[in-house]
């Protein structure tokens, strides 16, 4: 069964056009607000540095690394763009379906009130709030070459937080057997991506109570 779930993710990070495509639209849509899409990116990024810490080629995790960073900042374009277009209006109407309610719009543009670069990739590092804030971009025209530099700065940082938490993982495992690394890898990844969903909940209602 590990064996399985090690093939699995080796697959879909091996870089075969259809695994790209399929990680290419996780990304974007989950840029876009589809819920659900941040655990299986950062499960990959987990299993990616895993490998990469056991002796695998860094080459190989290339076009996994670039079409999910790429998949990103298209949605994050996407999302800016309609926004723009759309304005205050289609939030009100269409934003609850998505979880982007008044409140929290209001809050996360009070954040990004001097509209630097270190503002706006601190509150894209606020669970929950990572959609909202290209959102609130769009809707107060902020510079779009500001927001994407800054989703860009954000999006590597967090690639290179769960490659490096896989990475841990992968060096502590090197001096067990072959056989249970497997086991090992998923128990990893189970465990780094509860303790994220559990410090990504308390942070939301942190940032919630305080708007």
């Amino acid at each position: 069964m590990w064996e399985n779930v090690q093939q699995f993710l080796t697959m879909a990070t091996a870089g075969s056009l259809l695994w790209l495509a399929i990680i290419f639209f996780l990304a974007l849509l989950g840029e876009m607000g589809l819920p659900g899409t941040c655990p299986i990116l950062e499960s990959l990024l987990i299993f990616t540095g895993f490998q990469i810490a056991l002796g695998a080629y860094i080459v190989a995790a290339i076009p996994f690394l670039v079409i999910a960073c790429v998949g990103r900042l298209c949605g994050s374009t996407s999302t800016y763009w309609l926004s723009s277009s759309l304005g205050n209006s289609a939030i009100d109407k269409f934003g609850g379906r998505i979880r982007i309610t008044r409140e929290r719009l209001d809050w996360v543009a009070r954040k990004l009130r001097s509209f630097t670069l270190p503002t706006i990739i601190t509150v894209r590092f606020v669970p929950g709030f990572t959609v909202i804030s290209t959102v609130a971009c769009g809707v107060t025209r902020i510079p779009y070459k500001k927001l994407i530099a800054a989703v860009a700065i954000q999006v590597l940082a967090w690639e290179a937080i769960f490659l490096g938490l896989g990475a841990l993982g992968g060096k502590v495992s090197g001096s067990f057997s072959p056989q249970i690394q497997p086991i090992l890898l998923a128990i990893w990844i189970a465990v780094i991506i509860t303790v994220a969903l559990t410090l990504g909940y308390f942070g939301f209602r942190r940032a919630r109570n305080t708007q």
